[in-house]
């Protein structure tokens, strides 16, 4: 069995708009803030948010874009 990369020439072509690092969002009802940032083995950015409001007890990462096209920053 082959792993096939995918084509990232659109990832590449196209300017990426980013999260900013310690900044506060609203994001599916919730108080959040990104807490790290990286590109996956393919490219792609991903974020880590954790909640605001619970003192960080919620954590999860995805990629960025899906963040922000949810996330309102505050």
């Amino acid at each position: 069995m082959t792993a096939v990369t995918p084509d990232t020439t659109e990832l590449q072509e196209r300017p990426m708009a980013e999260a900013e690092m310690w900044k506060t969002y609203r994001y599916n009802g919730f108080r959040v803030m990104v807490i790290q940032q990286w590109d996956d083995p393919f490219g792609r950015r991903m974020v880590r948010i954790e909640s605001v409001d619970d003192g960080g007890q919620h954590a999860t990462g995805l990629f960025e874009d899906d963040f922000l096209r949810d996330a309102e920053a505050e």
